[in-house]
């Protein structure tokens, strides 16, 4: 697998979103987004979505010069994307958040109509980056349906993710998080398979028949449907997360929720909350409670020489470290779809020499 600088994978990045109609500091926004979850090692979020995003600008569902407006303020905020770039309103929703949670000790995003928001867990970093506690479940208003309820192969909600994050106060060199899709894996998993050829784990998807999707193809034809977290022994957990998702986001957000076969995907709503736990303690308290918890979870003895507890967080940490110094892997696939991105919108020379 080939590697690349992050640096010039960011500025392909760039280059390739103006070329798709972007003012220079929205696509600035988005590239360095995408970029930042391949350097955590979540992939599916990252310049796989190029192609992705391009073609919904060509088909008027992404308007790329777009920008979020607020519709209600207070102690409650409301967004409205209007088709905009995801990263652009996942930004915005940042601002207010942080802002209000400074003056109050709590805020409260709702999101609709976005673009796809990218990594939650990187708007949750940038909230626990000030020292507060974050929570969001999203929902794709209705659409992009890949979830099956247990016992059946019918697609009826989206991916649904659910993110924390807790502040380390010092205690780590990074802050705790958990994001995770409400499926037994995110839907860009499949993408990356895509035209790879390589077969999907059997534990991702069901069919009519009981059995698995085979291929990505296959499943991106519509055959099938991803199970909820865990699968078809605990799959309920996963589907009550879930619906409790699609609800909140659509709740708060305001946007719709999932109510027919078909429904047209209409973007990303959101319910963003952050809360500073320090407006009735110290930092210092915080950082003991986390320390305390860290040193007692990392005392369990390994049942193999080589495991070791890894909190949440830890391994994006790693893993982004790592490829700092060496690059960021990129597989064949998604290389050709980036040089059709290039060619597409005449940027074969902005390309990472590594990808040419």
């Amino acid at each position: 697998m080939r590697t690349v600088d992050p640096d010039s994978l960011e500025a392909f990045a760039q280059v390739a979103i103006e070329e798709c109609g972007a003012p220079a500091e929205t696509a600035a926004t988005v590239a360095r987004s995408l970029v930042s979850s391949d350097l955590v090692g979540h992939s599916s979020h990252g310049v796989v979505r190029l192609p992705y995003y391009a073609s919904q600008i060509e088909e008027g569902s992404l308007d790329p010069a777009a920008l979020p407006t607020v519709e209600e303020a207070g102690l409650i905020h409301r967004i409205d994307g209007g088709g905009a770039f995801g990263q652009v309103t996942g930004r915005r929703a940042v601002e207010l958040l942080t802002e209000t949670t400074a003056e109050h000790g709590v805020g409260v995003v709702g999101i609709r109509n976005s673009g796809h928001l990218g990594r939650i867990g990187e708007w949750a970093e940038q909230v626990a980056e000030e020292g507060y506690l974050f929570a969001s479940w999203v929902n794709l208003q209705g659409g992009a349906q890949r979830i099956a309820p247990p016992g059946t192969a019918d697609r009826r909600l989206g991916t649904n993710p659910i993110t924390f994050a807790v502040p380390s106060y010092g205690a780590l060199p990074f802050d705790l998080l958990y994001d995770g899709a409400t499926s037994q894996v995110a839907h860009g998993k499949i993408i990356e398979r895509d035209g790879s050829g390589e077969q999907l784990p059997p534990e991702w998807t069901i069919t009519e028949t009981g059995e698995p999707v085979t291929h990505a193809a296959e499943f991106e034809d519509h055959i099938g449907a991803l199970l909820p977290l865990g699968g078809t022994e605990t799959g309920h957990k996963g589907f009550g997360l879930a619906t409790m998702a699609e609800l909140f986001a659509s709740l708060v957000g305001g946007g719709p929720v999932s109510t027919e076969e078909e429904q047209g995907w209409a973007g990303n709503g959101a319910a963003f909350v952050a809360i500073d736990p320090t407006a009735l303690s110290s930092r210092e308290e915080m950082a003991r409670k986390v320390s305390d918890l860290v040193r007692f979870l990392r005392s369990a003895e390994p049942i193999e020489p080589d495991d070791e507890v890894l909190l949440p967080g830890e391994p994006e940490h790693r893993i982004a470290r790592e490829r700092r110094a060496e690059g960021i892997p990129v597989e064949e696939a998604v290389i050709e779809n980036l040089r059709k991105v290039a060619a597409d919108h005449d940027v074969q020379g902005a390309l990472p020499e590594a990808l040419r």
